[in-house]
């Protein structure tokens, strides 16, 4: 009797605690991120538009007569799929709305974007075209959709997406390897994969998106609280997360609707409940854990409990008297 309850005591003395739940130290970027979200989005349309970003638009290399800024282009997949899903709880006749314009184009799913809603995708994944859905002189609505003949790149964020396929079919090894190989391309400041070597900067929707699976796929990052901090530190005056950070960590260029609202979806408790949690790691996290303290246990029980006690000068108890004193006054 006396063992086990050394044992016990060992194993809740070294047991990793239960997460304590209480006021998020994000709460307020969290609203100026929801802000940022609002005040982009135009009523005519039911849309937020892509970013703040000045210059011409990267769109011209795919379409050379693409004439329109950041702030006249809308996409309706990601950043508006995106947006409905995070403003639903505190904004739900925005997301609504969002989610109206959505619907009233008609356009074919992303093929992609949609597994962070918990909707299934068809794996491998193919390489994204984008789509003029609507025009004119003041706005331009686009979709991104994977469905060329190409497979995709071995691109970091499709990594994560087919994460989230993998632990909504229920392969929970395949989604927790491909997060974990993610996990290996943290650098400290970023998220390091193909794109870096062409710019030689972050990317920082795929740090919001590595948190985000993280947390749908219930698995435990040891470096989560440091990603955290870096990716709200990428967070802009206008309450916008910036969306690249430079090769020192720092954040560079424009906030987008994008990189914001991914970075909201790491906190949505709708979105990530319709996730099952895989538990493989922390599973046989404990059960090692149980194991090594009761081995503790029973070798603490064969020194000092079944140990005669022998006298000591000078120090009152000697430990094995203390041992079961302590246990006799503690249980």
């Amino acid at each position: 009797m006396l063992m086990l309850r050394v044992a016990i005591i060992l194993i809740l003395a070294f047991s990793t605690p239960h997460e304590v739940v209480g006021a998020n130290p994000y709460a307020k970027n969290i609203a100026r991120a929801e802000a940022y979200l609002i005040n982009r989005l135009n009523p005519g349309l039911g849309l937020i538009y892509e970013s703040d970003t000045p210059g011409t638009h990267w769109l011209t290399a795919e379409y050379p007569n693409f004439h329109w800024r950041y702030n006249q282009t809308y996409w309706l997949y990601s950043d508006n799929l995106f947006a409905s899903l995070v403003l639903q709880t505190d904004y739900p006749q925005i997301a609504n709305e969002i989610n109206a314009s959505i619907t009233r184009y008609r356009q074919p799913t992303s093929g992609v974007f949609e597994v962070v809603d918990g909707k299934r995708i068809q794996l491998p994944l193919h390489v994204a075209e984008d789509y003029i859905v609507a025009e004119n002189p003041n706005y331009v609505v686009m979709i991104r959709r994977h469905n060329s003949t190409a497979l995709a790149l071995n691109w970091l964020d499709l990594w994560l997406y087919e994460a989230l396929e993998y632990d909504l079919e229920g392969n929970y090894r395949s989604a927790q390897f491909l997060l974990r190989r993610a996990e290996t391309m943290w650098t400290g400041s970023g998220f390091w994969d193909l794109s870096y070597l062409f710019t030689h900067t972050y990317s920082n929707h795929k740090l919001a998106l590595f948190l985000f699976t993280a947390r749908a796929l219930g698995i435990t990052v040891p470096e989560q609280d440091v990603m955290l901090q870096n990716l709200w530190d990428m967070q802009n005056q206008d309450g916008g997360i910036t969306s690249l950070a430079d090769a020192t960590g720092h954040a560079t260029g424009s906030s987008n609707a994008e990189t914001t609202a991914l970075t909201l979806l790491i906190y949505d408790q709708n979105v990530l409940a319709k996730f099952p949690k895989t538990q493989l790691p922390n599973a046989g996290q404990n059960s090692t854990l149980i194991v090594s303290m009761v081995m503790i246990a029973l070798v603490i029980y064969a020194i000092f409990v079944r140990r005669k006690p022998r006298p000591s000068s000078n120090r009152g108890l000697d430990i094995a008297t203390s041992t079961r004193w302590t246990m006799n006054h503690l249980l």
